[in-house]
């Protein structure tokens, strides 16, 4: 028995290489995300947008993106991650081949939607692929290396698509992620396979194998409309909304208003996305620590998520204080990279909440409500930008704004999510039954 659970603790060979394919799906989704923001100058100059436009640009791209992530996440459940995976990664190269002939706000707007559509279900997708090859004990630190390959796609592409687009034009660069998604598709349906569901575990007496299937059945609904996933949620909403900010609209405020040069903003654009990957690695390191040791939800997890999303609430509003270039780019940058650790942590404690059967639809849930932030933080920046007393002012008051729901939401997880007593001893049969 005990050999039995060494084993279990060890992250399999088979599950490296889809953690490592994983991270590369989401290096690749990060990437084609992220070319929208380094190319922000060039696109708004060559199609004549003004800052609320291109708002709503960085606001459209998650206009379907809820409901891809809900819909597609209850598909996974019924005919398996692999080939949703694969279809959606089709989606994203063929839309960025297209965003070549981009000519109008219009058709820029509908491609981002697209985009958007079919990279709305890829997170939580990749989550429940990677949970289900992942023993508990290895859960924190196996879905933060699939995740970290968001905030380093992000590092990674930053000086190759910063170098296509000043030298070869901004098209070029969706070219070139295009390809790579190609590429991607080949070795994922080359060398991924499908993690099967383990059976609830036999009983020896009926009532106890239909009390197991009562507690697995009724997990879903009664998880979706709790206040803890409600909060979880809600902190994953103002995630998003710091992330899209990073995403969409801090390569533009390094350039027109901390006047950046070029060369220097190839640099300093990859330097948050590398913080976050470090810090994804350290925060669910000390997570999984905490929890191996107590063997508890709130301790392990959630009591590291609140005080790091409190972290980058501070981070932001100092950030917009801050006279120095240098300091305001560290500190925007830890407000950025603090605020994305409920990518890693909100799966996490989904995880323990609710059964495997279930994980496609409540990720996808999680996401769909999380990715709400990305509609709306990309806006009320554009909108600020454009109506305050000077660009820099707006940006000001769009990073206080984000930092205000950082604190307010990060702060309620923190105080607030606790399991159940029932979902406690729900949690502890279903372990009991699937160790015996």
């Amino acid at each position: 028995m005990d050999q039995k659970k060494t084993n279990s603790a060890k992250i399999s060979k088979k599950a490296w290489v889809i953690i490592l394919l994983l991270f590369l799906l989401t290096v690749i989704s990060n990437a084609d995300k992220a070319i929208i923001g380094f190319a922000s100058v060039p696109i708004m100059k060559e199609l004549g947008l003004n800052p609320e436009q291109w708002g709503v640009v960085g606001s459209g791209f998650f206009l379907l993106y809820s409901l891809s992530a809900v819909l597609v996440g209850a598909l996974a459940d019924k005919i398996g991650t692999r080939k949703v995976i694969a279809g959606m990664a089709a989606i994203w190269a063929l839309v960025q081949f297209s965003t070549v002939f981009v000519s109008s706000f219009t058709y820029l707007l509908i491609t981002r939607i697209i985009l958007g559509a079919g990279e709305g279900p890829s997170y939580s997708l990749a989550m429940t692929a990677a949970s289900k090859w992942l023993p508990k004990e290895k859960l924190g630190i196996g879905l933060t290396l699939v995740s970290i390959g968001g905030p380093l796609g992000v590092a990674i592409s930053a000086p190759i698509l910063m170098h296509l687009i000043l030298n070869y034009g901004w098209r070029s660069a969706f070219i070139a992620t295009g390809i790579v998604g190609a590429i991607w598709i080949v070795m994922w349906l080359w060398l991924a396979k499908e993690k099967a569901v383990q059976p609830v575990a036999a009983s020896d007496s009926k009532g106890d194998a239909v009390v197991t299937k009562v507690i697995l059945e009724s997990k879903f609904t009664s998880v979706l409309f709790s206040k803890n996933f409600i909060l979880i949620a809600l902190c994953g909403f103002a995630t998003y909304w710091s992330f899209t900010i990073g995403l969409n609209w801090l390569p533009n405020y390094l350039q027109n208003v901390r006047k950046l040069s070029p060369e220097t903003l190839k640099i300093v654009v990859s330097l948050p996305w590398i913080m976050i990957t470090i810090s994804q690695i350290v925060f669910s390191s000390v997570s999984d620590r905490l929890f191996h040791k107590t063997k508890s939800v709130v301790k392990g997890r959630v009591f590291v998520l609140g005080p790091v999303m409190l972290a980058g609430a501070v981070c932001y509003t100092l950030g917009t204080f801050a006279s120095s270039n240098i300091m305001a780019i560290v500190l925007l940058s830890l407000g950025l990279t603090f605020g994305c650790i409920t990518l890693v942590l909100g799966p996490a404690i989904l995880v323990e909440l609710v059964s495997k059967k279930h994980q496609g639809k409540i990720q996808g849930w999680f996401m769909a409500l999380t990715s709400l932030g990305g509609i709306v933080g990309p806006y009320v920046t554009g909108y600020l930008v454009q109506h305050s007393s000077n660009p820099a002012a707006g940006f000001h008051h769009s990073f206080q704004v984000c930092g205000l729901i950082l604190l307010v939401f990060g702060g309620l997880v923190w105080l607030a999510v606790r399991p159940k007593k029932s979902e406690n001893a729900s949690q502890g049969l279903m372990t009991e039954k699937l160790s015996s």
